[in-house]
């Protein structure tokens, strides 16, 4: 038999489906760097250096904040995650607090653990309808910096995966009442500032960091990132000394020519790419708002409730707690009968990922394929989808992970305090964080989940029969 490769197993998968998911490019539409092995290259005369730019690197950098509306600007050749790192690392310290919404991504919790921090968790309010979690409530912000005067950082993911956008501009006013820095995950809202009708950017609403996965949403290439600077209040000399730490010595070209290359592209032809893929948008969001009878499409009548304040269009979040097939399902027909791969699925939703670089062909064929399995199904009410559930914590996040623990059946868990990472993937962000207390509804969850073939990442057993638990 002969032996399969990487590449061509990639390669069959590109030529057979349509992706709505990232990365933003949709297999090299609008970013043509076919000469990859030509810019392959390393640190040596005339190609510059990342962590010390002087010239080409530290011109393009320049570029991209003007493009974006920053003070300073960083390329990220480990996406959002080394940013991630790089910034919590900068600013905070050894047992520092830092408040951040409990639905933020794996890689803040990694720099808590990292740096031995405190966590205060504010949490989004939550759609019993759908189990959508909606935006983060600045009142509830207030209330938090009020009776905690050592916070140093605050971190919000806006907008969330499912395109839930947070007051920034409110939460930002609060934060800096209090003398507290604003660190927004804007990993998926890097498309906002090219369209008037998508939300107003992080940067735009106060924020004084903002981490943006480039990749996700427009044309770059997977891994590619940028860190967003607009405060006097960083130091922009520690932001690059933890970035040479959780950044590889040896940055792909590649990837730094395509972001160079992405911002080329917006600032020359921008408006008119984004005037017809936002036409494309609310062509098709309006055929499918007013067809769908079994799911319904997550819209802008959300907003005003459940602290949200915007939505970002771009993404096709169909709601299936009310038909009969969740959203698992609903991802393995589109790609099994239609060839077309979406970016998540949940029992409760399936998010479809859109971009600039998508055809009015793909889009089209993406609400023919979920209007012809809408009109097979029936409505089902009564269903009770799962979202995320507050947990009391026992120990610090960097405390559990040290303690000595113990594998023991999931039923024999609840009341105990967890030794490990509960995960969903994607997005990435933990059901239990090490140190929560297990509850009956959350091992409800976990088995749940696990049934359904939601991936589960951080748990030793991968079976998810058996959780880590701390003894004593």
């Amino acid at each position: 038999m002969k032996e399969q490769l990487l590449s061509e197993t990639l390669r069959a998968y590109s030529m057979r489906n349509y992706p709505f998911h990232m990365p933003g490019h949709k297999f090299g539409r609008h970013l043509k760097l076919n000469d990859i092995h030509q810019i392959d290259v390393t640190e040596v005369k005339g190609t510059d250096n990342l962590h010390h730019p002087k010239t080409i690197i530290k011109e393009a950098q320049e570029k991209a904040a003007d493009l974006f509306g920053a003070d300073k600007t960083y390329f990220l050749v480990n996406g959002s995650t080394g940013g991630i790192l790089s910034t919590i690392s900068a600013v905070c310290h050894p047992g520092d607090s830092i408040l951040i919404a409990r639905n933020c991504h794996r890689a803040v919790y990694n720099a808590i653990i990292i740096h031995q921090l405190k966590p205060i968790y504010c949490y989004p309010e939550i759609n019993p309808n759908t189990g959508i979690a909606g935006g983060i409530s600045s009142n509830q912000i207030e209330t938090i910096l009020k009776d905690n005067d050592s916070i140093k950082m605050m971190v919000i993911t806006s907008p969330t995966y499912e395109g839930i956008v947070s007051d920034i501009e409110q939460i930002a006013k609060i934060v800096h009442h209090n003398n507290v820095i604003l660190f927004v995950d804007e990993a998926h809202g890097s498309h906002f500032k090219f369209h008037p009708r998508f939300p107003k950017t992080a940067l735009e609403m106060g924020a004084d960091i903002v981490i943006q996965s480039t990749h996700k949403t427009l044309p770059a290439y997977t891994q590619s990132a940028m860190l967003h600077i607009k405060s006097s209040k960083i130091n922009w000399y520690e932001i690059s000394q933890q970035l040479s730490i959780y950044q590889s010595s040896s940055p792909s070209y590649i990837l730094l020519s395509g972001l160079d290359h992405c911002c080329h592209l917006l600032k020359q032809h921008g408006r008119e790419l984004f005037h017809s893929y936002f036409n494309l948008l609310m062509k098709y969001r309006q055929v499918l708002a007013e067809n769908l009878s079994c799911l319904k499409l997550l819209n802008d009548d959300c907003i005003g409730r459940m602290a949200v304040y915007d939505i970002d269009i771009s993404k096709i979040v169909l709601i299936c707690t009310n038909a009969n097939m969740n959203g698992i399902v609903l991802d393995n027909k589109l790609r099994e009968m239609y060839q077309i791969q979406v970016e998540l699925s949940s029992l409760n939703h399936m998010i479809a990922l859109t971009s600039v670089s998508d055809t009015s062909l793909g889009i089209e064929k993406l609400t023919k394929a979920l209007l012809h399995i809408d009109d097979e199904l029936h409505l089902k009410h009564n269903t009770k989808p799962f979202f995320m559930v507050p947990l009391e914590s026992k120990y610090l996040p960097s405390e559990a992970l040290q303690k000595d623990k113990k594998l023991v059946h999931l039923k024999d868990s609840i009341g105990q305090a967890v030794g490990e990472f509960v995960i969903p993937f994607p997005p990435g962000i933990p059901l239990i964080v090490p140190g929560e207390i297990v509850t009956k509804e959350m091992t409800r969850i976990i088995r749940k989940s696990i049934k359904q073939g939601i991936s589960i990442l951080g748990m030793k057993d991968t079976s998810g029969e058996m959780i880590q638990i701390i003894e004593g």
